[in-house]
């Protein structure tokens, strides 16, 4: 059935674009304005200002001097004093500062009178399909920021400023490398721009307005759990063969502590294929369900509005508490985490994360700590309906080379299992099982989950090899205790390559057969209680490698800056035959590009050719082309008081 787009919808779409691009100007005119008014005033009359009316300006009117001045030197090893110089020079420089170097309206009375610590300021997270991730990343890996923590993700604003910050301190030491440090101007450029504005407190920001179409031509894979998916880490939107449209848009709002986060979209669904009574059957049978698997008809193309984040909470202590939906990823790999990825659509749960890495107590010289404590509702199972689920992780970073984390999660609850604080004690503290053949047992202590990832900069090579891994056990206390009989995904990343500075490479491979034997699929992602496990929405929860599969992954990119670059990259996925009757093969060759004309308007484009053989899926040897192509308005028009 031919796809078409719901007219009503799709014109206020269109209205609603052209409204913030019209308002744009007026805005942006209304903020020059008032800041040459502002000009004029003598300082003692600062203060009425701080009482008028609220007024709409964009960010680049605020100094970036507030986030240039370096560190005071110091031992990096030492990380409390390097935490707390930052904190108090961040309180220096806001007090500090004249009109005249960056303030268009004075400091204000706050600003003279107080000291702000930045722990006592809510932030937003910085979503994780941004280019501030790779972009910090890569100024890790070549060794300029030494307490950077990549086990827990999404970062909050305020960390990625802090990161910044530490590549600068980085850069202005003399290490002997003036190639590298130069590469490292090039990304520190674009990353002021985008955190220029360090406090972003007590306002409301619109950060950015996108519209992204895209289209498969070809039979899609659309079943990770079961035989794979076409498009990876796509937040568990629209998938299928046709044509998909997304129109978003995202804000976030901040007073004191407080902060609120919103992305909103309206998603054009290209539709979804029926399901006979034979393939229901299938499925029945590679998931070992209690109940029958029903047959669905045909749906056709339809859209609907659905947020991809929506939180809100408050910052203390260098620590955050918020509720809402929120993404969760736990690991160092980009091909994705084996616990929780980009791969589904984000859960709606109540976190509590260490927003920046805390010295360790009685050993501060030795390193960092960040923990991150999670309790969620997962969405769209069967087996049984409506479960939930809870994890711990915590992370440490020890001097400027390694970085470990430890991982714990579980789902619990559900029809057919009591929502008792007898049954979440027995889920976090027993390490009984309730055993085979005993589907619907009310005492089990729900799907236990341990997770273990490490990130290691190479001694000797620290500033152009990182080597990092993933593993994941079903039923284990930790991987590292059996670690024949877990799963694992290492990665291999090259910041820069030999005689090509601008370049980079990243090789990946993710498995999710036990090193020991294959048991075809009925251990990793699956449970004799909760037989759709590691599902949000009918998408995978970490790697979209799906059940009893083995990938490996290369990318290579070329950086002209921050979010200017071209990469290319090939990926092949192996399904085991003990699992699937004939096995599968999926091949992937991508190449994802993205350029910026400005600060304020980027486009992205992703195209790939995929080949497939899965013989329970589809007949014969399959092959789809796809693509999408994203333009992004990031305004940072901001109303504040």
């Amino acid at each position: 059935m031919r796809a078409t787009v719901n007219p009503k919808k799709l014109l206020i779409c269109i209205v609603f674009t052209s409204f913030l691009l019209l308002a744009r100007p007026c805005l942006a005119q209304s903020a020059r304005e008032t800041d040459a008014a502002s000009r004029t005033d003598a300082l003692p009359e600062t203060p009425s200002l701080q009482a008028s009316l609220p007024v709409i300006l964009p960010i680049d009117t605020v100094s970036s001097t507030l986030m240039k001045s370096p560190l005071p030197n110091g031992t990096l090893m030492d990380v409390e004093n390097l935490l707390v110089a930052d904190r108090d020079h961040n309180a220096a420089d806001i007090s500090a500062a004249p009109a005249q170097a960056g303030f268009p309206y004075g400091p204000t009375r706050r600003q003279l009178t107080e000291t702000i610590d930045p722990d006592k300021l809510g932030s937003t997270n910085v979503p994780m399909d941004s280019w501030v991730y790779p972009a910090l990343e890569r100024l890790a890996a070549m060794g300029y920021i030494p307490t950077q923590s990549v086990g827990i993700r999404p970062w909050a604003r305020k960390e990625c400023l802090r990161q910044l910050r530490e590549a600068e301190n980085e850069v202005n030491r003399y290490n002997g490398n003036k190639s590298m440090d130069e590469e490292a101007e090039l990304l520190i450029s674009d990353l002021h721009q985008e955190f220029e504005d360090p406090l972003d407190s007590n306002s409301v920001v619109l950060g950015s307005a996108y519209n992204r179409y895209g289209t498969i031509i070809g039979p899609a894979i659309t079943d990770s759990y079961h035989f794979g998916q076409t498009w990876w880490n796509d937040f568990g939107r629209p998938l299928g063969r046709g044509t998909s449209v997304l129109a978003g848009v995202s804000g976030r709002a901040t007073y004191n502590r407080y902060f609120v986060y919103a992305r909103e979209e309206l998603q054009h669904n290209p539709g979804t294929l029926a399901r006979s009574n034979e393939q229901a059957q299938f499925i029945v049978s590679l998931d070992q369900l209690p109940n029958d698997y029903p047959a669905s008809p045909a749906i056709s193309a339809f859209e609907h509005v659905t947020p991809i984040e929506l939180y809100a909470g408050v910052a203390f202590g260098g620590n955050a508490l918020s509720f809402g939906k929120q993404e969760i990823y736990w690991g160092p790999t980009l091909i994705g985490p084996l616990s929780f990825s980009s791969n589904a659509e984000p859960t709606y749960n109540l976190r509590l994360v260490s927003t920046r890495p805390h010295p360790l107590p009685l050993l501060s010289n030795l390193g960092t700590y960040r923990f991150d404590f999670v309790f969620g509702k997962l969405s769209g199972h069967q087996s049984p309906n409506r479960p939930y689920f809870n994890g711990a992780k915590l992370d440490f970073t020890f001097g400027r080379y390694l970085e470990l984390s430890f991982t714990r999660w579980s789902i619990l609850w559900g029809v057919g299992h009591p929502m008792t604080l007898g049954s979440l004690k027995r889920n976090i503290f027993s390490f009984n099982s309730t055993g085979p053949g005993t589907y619907g047992a009310r005492q089990d202590p729900g799907d236990r989950k341990s997770d273990f990832d490490f990130r290691l900069h190479v001694p000797g090579l620290s500033k152009y090899v990182t080597v990092y891994a993933d593993s994941y056990a079903d039923d284990e206390p930790s991987p590292i205790d059996a670690p024949r009989r877990v799963v694992w995904s290492p990665g291999i990343y090259f910041p820069r390559l030999p005689l090509l500075p601008h370049m980079d490479l990243r090789v990946e491979a993710a498995s999710t057969n036990e090193l020991s034997h294959d048991e075809g699929g009925i251990r990793v992602f699956w449970n004799e209680q909760y037989h759709d496990a590691n599902l949000n929405k009918g998408f995978l929860l970490g790697t979209a490698v799906g059940r009893d599969g083995r990938a490996i992954e290369g990318r290579s990119g070329y950086w002209f800056s921050d979010r200017t670059r071209v990469e290319a990259g090939y990926r092949q996925n192996k399904i085991s035959a003990i699992y699937l009757p004939g096995g599968g093969t999926i091949t992937d060759g991508f190449v994802n590009a993205s350029y910026s004309w400005n600060r304020n308007w980027s486009a992205q484009l992703f195209t790939q050719y995929e080949r497939f053989i899965i013989p329970s899926y589809m007949n014969g040897n399959q092959h789809n082309e796809s693509g999408w192509l994203q333009i992004t308005w990031t305004p940072n028009l901001k109303l504040t008081h």
